[in-house]
């Protein structure tokens, strides 16, 4: 096997896929990325911790075609630090033996065969729909934060997407927040595959179950979600690209997400991800809304996440407590550690309702602050114990609740 590539190109790959590397390494073979020649002018890099698997397919010079395995982040280091040239690759098949050359540097890596390395990919979705792009990423990136990072295989470990007749819905939530989009999508379309009715099954799950085309339910592990996005990112700045060999390939901009075998999987331009799924049922959500609500504040968003990062200072470090005092056009927020000091800001707000004193993990306030792109932030309570529930002006598709903290 003999191939070359740009060292810029290799190394947007490798940082693509070895965010899939495992962390505890059972097996030698899943902390390895594999290499493997498409045709004479495309790569694939893939790799897996059997969990959650990525896959990128990159330009390269194929000089002899084969398949190869090494190891992950000790290749993404060396080729970090080469310049950026062409970086050319000899293998040998039968000892595992590559020497990498770069200008005037080179090194010897020693690879596993690529037999060893799991089929965790080969299950292609029989069905799947597309989306836009865009609205998964937006969605992902303003609810996934609010799943509970301390268990990621139970429920709250994952974000809730579901797609039914042309509306998408992403939803996250640790216990304590929920974070919550919905869109409308006029350009979702299914794609073909094989349709074995369109009801869903007695006695299954109503999650990870593909019913019929353009409904798919799913509870995916939050780190999968982080990955998503961060592949997203790569396609959209790639741009556009004609490719007249692959008359189904995937328009720049679009999505597709279809579920095999308990897996979920997601392709994009150049990119391919599939994680396992977490079962169960999620949480009946809806019902968590308040209907109506007592007091209501509007605030300019970038004012207020400075005014409250520089109080959190002196929040606790253990609690992370804020208190924030609404009265009239002002919103009062205070800090205060014992043995280490006070902070107080003062906030023009418009306010409506009695005044009214609530406290809240800074975290969590600060946390959807800093994702949303909106000028005014709309908070709506009932009481100090009460959820309290965020929204964008302007942004009626979005909504977060937050559960106040009991202030001493």
């Amino acid at each position: 096997m003999h191939f070359s590539v740009q060292k810029d190109t290799l190394v947007r790959a490798l940082k693509d896929v070895t965010s899939a590397l495992a962390t505890r390494v059972v097996q030698p073979i899943l902390s390895n990325v594999l290499i493997e020649s498409i045709d004479e002018s495309t790569l694939k890099f893939q790799a897996t911790d059997l969990d959650l698997c990525i896959e990128t397919k990159v330009p390269a010079v194929v000089h002899a075609a084969g398949a190869i395995t090494l190891p992950g982040k000790k290749l993404l280091e060396i080729i970090s630090k080469l310049p950026n040239e062409l970086v050319s690759f000899q293998i040998n098949l039968e000892n595992c033996d590559v020497a990498v050359t770069c200008k005037r540097s080179k090194f010897n890596i020693t690879g596993l065969p690529a037999t060893e390395f799991p089929k965790v990919s080969d299950t292609r979705p029989e069905r799947s729909v597309l989306m836009p792009s865009t609205v998964l990423k937006k969605s992902i990136a303003q609810t996934a934060f609010a799943a509970a990072g301390y268990d990621a295989s139970s429920i709250l470990g994952g974000v809730y997407i579901l797609l039914d007749e042309g509306n998408f819905e992403c939803t996250a939530t640790d216990g304590s927040r929920l974070a919550h989009r919905k869109e409308a999508l006029t350009a979702l379309v299914a794609t073909t595959g094989k349709t074995e009715g369109d009801k869903e099954t007695e006695g299954k799950s109503s999650t990870a179950t593909l019913e019929k085309p353009g409904t798919l339910k799913a509870i995916i592990p939050a780190k999968a979600c982080a990955e998503i996005v961060k592949l997203m990112d790569q396609d959209n700045s790639k741009g556009v690209a004609d490719d007249a060999k692959n008359s189904d390939r995937i328009l720049t901009g679009e999505v597709r997400i279809g579920l095999a075998d308990g897996q979920i999987v997601f392709e994009t331009d150049n990119h391919f991800l599939s994680t396992r799924l977490i079962s169960g049922e999620y949480p009946r959500y809806h019902e968590l809304f308040p209907t109506e609500y007592k007091h209501c504040a509007h605030f300019n968003r970038e004012e207020l996440v400075r005014a409250i990062e520089r109080v959190s200072v002196m929040s606790d470090e253990r609690t992370h407590l804020v208190k924030m005092h609404f009265e009239e056009d002002t919103l009062q927020i205070t800090a205060n550690t014992p043995d280490v000091g006070r902070a107080q800001e003062e906030v023009p707000v418009k306010f409506e309702g009695q005044s009214l004193d609530v406290a809240v993990n800074v975290r969590y306030i600060l946390d959807v602050l800093q994702r949303l792109s909106v000028e005014e932030i709309r908070l709506e309570m009932t009481g100090s114990l009460k959820p309290l529930i965020l929204k964008g002006v302007g942004d009626e598709q979005y909504k977060y609740l937050l559960m106040p903290v009991q202030a001493k």
